[in-house]
């Protein structure tokens, strides 16, 4: 009875405490006939599909299967076998920039459940240690606020909104963004420069307007340096007036701010998603001690190699004892980092000032880069 009621026999991808995601196959029509022609299902489209388009649904998910690696999945229940949605990861282009995509349909009967929760965190997971995606983005309409739960519950962040043509309509979509909690370093790779340099280039219509300047900070602006391969740039302002017409220039572009964590003079913002690498932007005021520590723990590494190369060394072995513990890698650097504080010309109450912060929580800064470089 079981095999009954699932269907097809479509390549299994993952399972969960209560479900089984699996591709679809053309096995599948009536169960999908049941979801996608139910208007109420069917919110974001605005209409309920024909078995024509069912048809072609089904048909564009084969085709991604095989040229993608993803798309939507079918979520049974395990215990029943039961059909109780999609769920899965898509390729997506959003401004221009290629993007890996979460998304969930469930039947009406399966709302409520915590289903699209429970399989959405599963497809999160996959995207990351499976596809190896940096970041995965959900776009929601703005009404559907069970569906912004359930973005939130898995972790992701409101990240701005971009409007959606589907059959000539225009459709607002608000945007979620997680980025991978996995810590990879990598060896010194010249392309970092070109990416600040396209990060810089972006930021040109707020600096033309509001003047300042932009400092690529961060381990991937030493040469030489072992890094994460995420791009850290600092907007330094000229003057503190001008800060909130330069945050609201900034979320035109894709970056929203998250608020200054408690660092007194550095404003976070989220990365924007007209950009294809993985970077962390802050604003800083000229007087800012976290702004004074990334320029000169920048500029003392860069004229030292043999601190360059302990520093590295370092970063690969806490990279590899803490592959997904943010909080402990920073706080293992914490005391290196104190030394070449100390060696920078850093005052001994400064370095325990950044020295504390390392060694704290760094959930603040999950979506929005380190503390140190």
């Amino acid at each position: 009875m079981k095999q009954e009621l699932i269907g097809g026999n479509g390549r299994k991808i993952l399972q969960t405490g209560r479900l089984e995601l699996r591709e679809m196959s053309v096995a599948d029509f009536s169960s999908l006939c049941k979801m996608l022609q139910d208007i109420e299902v069917m919110y974001a489209w605005e209409h309920a599909f024909s078995d024509n388009e069912v048809q072609d649904w089904i048909e564009r998910n084969m085709v991604r299967y095989r040229k993608d690696g993803c798309g939507y999945w079918l979520a049974f229940e395990r215990e029943s076998g039961i059909c109780v949605g999609q769920i899965g990861l898509l390729k997506e282009e959003i401004f221009g920039v290629n993007h890996i995509g979460i998304g969930w349909i469930l039947a009406k009967k399966y709302w409520g459940r915590g289903y699209a929760v429970e399989g959405a965190a599963a497809c999160l997971d996959y995207a990351f240690n499976k596809l190896n995606a940096l970041r995965v983005i959900a776009d929601i309409r703005p009404h559907n606020i069970s569906s912004r739960l359930v973005a939130e519950r898995i972790g992701m962040h409101e990240q701005g909104c971009y409007d959606k043509i589907y059959n000539g309509v225009v459709m607002p979509h608000l945007l979620y963004v997680a980025r991978t909690p996995r810590i990879e370093v990598k060896e010194y790779d010249a392309v970092w420069s070109e990416w600040f340099a396209q990060l810089n280039e972006l930021l040109q219509p707020v600096i033309k307007r509001y003047g300042g300047r932009v400092e690529h900070v961060g381990s991937t602006s030493v040469t030489g340096l072992i890094a994460k391969p995420v791009i850290d740039a600092d907007y330094i302002l000229p003057e503190p007036s001008v800060w909130q017409g330069v945050k609201t220039a900034l979320e035109e572009i894709g970056f929203f701010h998250r608020g200054n964590g408690g660092l007194k003079g550095r404003e976070m913002f989220t990365e924007s998603l007209h950009l294809p690498f993985r970077h962390n932007l802050y604003v800083c005021f000229a007087d800012s001690l976290h702004l004074k520590n990334h320029l000169m723990v920048r500029d003392f590494l860069s004229d030292n190699p043999e601190w360059v190369y302990r520093y590295g060394e370092l970063k690969m072995r806490l990279a590899a004892q803490y592959p997904e513990d943010i909080d402990a890698y920073c706080a293992g650097k914490s005391a290196l980092l104190a030394e070449i504080l100390s060696a920078s010309g850093f005052s001994d109450t400064d370095v325990a000032e950044i020295y504390k912060l390392n060694t704290g929580s760094c959930d603040r800064n999950k979506n929005g880069g380190e503390r140190g470089i």
